[in-house]
């Protein structure tokens, strides 16, 4: 890394007003938040590297599914970075999405490449499972855009007159996204490829994840409150 840890830090402060929340009415007032709206802006309208870069990316990988997760920038409203999405497609049971995600950050001279799969939680499908069995002494039904809370026994009644008016069960489904920076290795010809093009075109240093979660506890971003906010969302996304 170029950049020691105390400069990144020193970076966050410069585009992040330190000890404001999100929520407070000052904190799009700040010189720092102003400061990376245009970093924003300016990276949305001087995309020509970005948009080179996407473009050999799908010339490579041309049966993979290429999202360029960076064409709100213009409107200075989110992210310090360029971002995409380079499907590689699910291969595991109960996985439904797979993707090489890759970051240029705007503030430092630094990216990130990682895989994210979309797969059934089981934990959660089963606590589903075990509220959906367990017998529940009220029942809620939805009359119209009435709800009431009726006693079990009631709701027995109701369903039996007027089905659609009680709360089915949950559904016994449930997903999470499970994000790695440590490839495997049918994972490893996409993403070397990827942080090869990236380091060709910015001559940027891949930025390693004990120095990306470094939390910063007195900023806060879009998605993170005070004491929540890491590097890797500070520099580069807050939304993976």
């Amino acid at each position: 890394m170029k950049c020691s840890n105390e400069e990144l830090v020193e970076v966050v402060y410069r585009y992040y007003p330190r000890g404001v929340s999100r929520e407070d009415p000052r904190y799009k007032r700040t010189e720092e938040y102003g400061r990376l709206v245009d970093a924003r802006r300016r990276a949305g309208d001087e995309c020509g590297r970005w948009q080179g870069v996407l473009n050999r990316i799908h010339d490579k990988f041309p049966e993979s599914s290429l999202i360029d997760r960076s064409i709100h920038l213009p409107t200075g409203s989110y992210d310090a970075c360029y971002a995409g999405h380079l499907s590689v497609g699910a291969s595991a049971p109960g996985e439904y999405s797979h993707v090489i995600g890759f970051m240029v950050s705007l503030l430092v001279s630094c990216y990130v490449v990682y895989s994210m799969r979309t797969v059934d939680d089981l934990e959660e499908i089963e606590r589903i499972r075990v509220i959906n069995a367990t017998p529940s002494r009220h029942v809620s039904v939805f009359a119209y855009d009435t709800h009431y809370v009726l006693p079990a026994w009631m709701g027995k009644l109701v369903r039996l007159v007027k089905p659609n008016f009680v709360e089915p069960p949950l559904p016994l489904e449930a997903r999470r996204q499970d994000l790695s920076f440590d490839l495997s290795p049918d994972e490893q010809p996409y993403a070397t490829w990827v942080a090869q093009e990236i380091e060709h075109t910015w001559g940027y240093e891949r930025m390693p994840p004990l120095v990306g979660k470094l939390i910063i506890p007195d900023v806060a971003t879009d998605s993170r409150l005070l004491g929540e906010a890491t590097l890797y969302d500070c520099l580069f996304s807050d939304s993976w």
